[in-house]
């Protein structure tokens, strides 16, 4: 697929989403309290539904930065890159619509060249399918949103991609920038670390060359991030004791994942049936599916790109919670490799059956995210 193949399919696909977006703000009444929606539908509010939740702390910093006076220490919680692009590339003179924009290039840009890194392993059907599946994925507006997931796409495929040819420098410096974009980003190192000892035949005393220096380089952004943290507010993992102030995460003490898997059975047989509830049945597949994927598609997987996967849907869970696991499984792109492959395989029963699924999701969580109910 071309970059204006690309650019034509995202374009539809962003137009879909507003066609969803517009009824449900005539049918469906706001909960304001994390947005900027007005109670009466109202021309601002097409734009503004797409910062809903997170989106709002992005545009703060964007705009004023980490610690302003008026602003909440929940700020702390985001990672400075994405908020820093919008800062800096405001070339609209508008915050939210430079933010748009950025994520729907981002986008693009992630879309094209994750189809030529599953262009390395797998078909063109498959590539294409895979980019399919990505837009399908129920929580896939996130990327059309003043959200962080286009551009930590962007340099997750970028980093592999790059890796993959053996452009260890730039991999590693792309790394760096995803590890100060979202703290799974730090998780590409040791998948870097894995690709550069294929790369030398899995010899240990060939891959000991000055090249290897270039593997300090990926967590350096979290790093960055932590001392900058430090010197603001005393504490370097500011950004991790904050989360308990986002409802339902634990994090003075280990929680293991079958623990929060019983939590959420408890959760799907005892909780009202309203959007709450469909957040929570859609926190549970997401998990789901990812585990699935992990232990059933492990040697289709490159070992790499499943150690990224693991570690990046490990981490969240330790909290006690899948709270955002449909977030976070939006830019674990092998997922939707592996979805690919099996997909392709199957009568087009379970084809079709499977796409029925996804668009309906897609739909209600569109519906329920734009009129500022919580979805990830």
């Amino acid at each position: 697929m071309s970059i204006k193949e690309i650019f034509k399919l995202v374009l539809s696909w962003r137009i879909l989403l507003i066609l969803i977006a517009l009824p449900a703000m005539f049918l469906l009444p706001p909960r304001t309290r994390f947005t900027n929606l007005t109670e009466k539908p109202s021309l601002g509010n097409v734009f503004s539904m797409w910062s809903n939740f997170d989106g709002l702390h992005y545009l703060d910093l964007a705009q004023y930065g980490y610690g302003y006076q008026h602003k909440t220490d929940m700020d702390y919680a985001f990672f400075p890159v994405y908020p820093w692009t919008i800062g800096t590339f405001n070339f609209l003179g508008n915050y939210l619509a430079s933010g748009l924009l950025l994520s729907h290039v981002y986008l693009i840009l992630a879309l094209y060249f994750l189809y030529r890194l599953t262009a390395l392993d797998f078909t063109k059907k498959v590539s294409r399918l895979t980019i399919m599946l990505t837009l399908l994925f129920p929580t896939a507006f996130f990327f059309g949103s003043v959200y962080t997931e286009s551009l930590f796409l962007l340099l997750t495929v970028l980093t592999f991609y790059l890796i993959r040819r053996q452009h260890l420098f730039l991999a590693c410096l792309l790394a760096a920038v995803a590890s100060a974009t979202r703290i799974t980003g730090v998780f590409l190192w040791p998948a870097i670390i894995y690709e550069y000892w294929l790369m030398y035949g899995r010899d240990l005393r060939r891959s000991l060359n000055l090249s290897a220096f270039w593997l300090l380089l990926p967590p350096l952004g979290v790093f960055s991030f932590m001392r900058f943290q430090y010197l603001q507010t005393g504490d370097p993992l500011f950004f991790f004791h904050i989360q308990s102030v986002f409802g339902g995460r634990t994090i003075d003490k280990l929680i293991l994942l079958h623990q929060v898997f019983f939590r959420y059975f408890k959760m799907l047989v005892f909780t009202d049936w309203d959007p709450l509830y469909f957040t929570v049945v859609l926190e549970a597949l997401s998990a789901i599916l990812i585990v699935s994927v992990l232990i059933f598609f492990f040697k289709k997987i490159r070992f790499s790109y499943w150690l990224f996967v693991l570690l990046s849907f490990l981490l969240p869970t330790f909290s006690g919670t899948f709270m955002s696991m449909p977030r976070f499984a939006l830019v674990l792109f092998p997922i939707f490799m592996v979805l690919a492959y099996w997909l392709e395989k199957q009568h087009p029963f379970i084809q079709y059956v499977f796409y029925t699924i996804c668009i309906l999701m897609s739909i209600l969580s569109v519906i329920f995210f734009t009129r500022g109910y919580f979805i990830a």
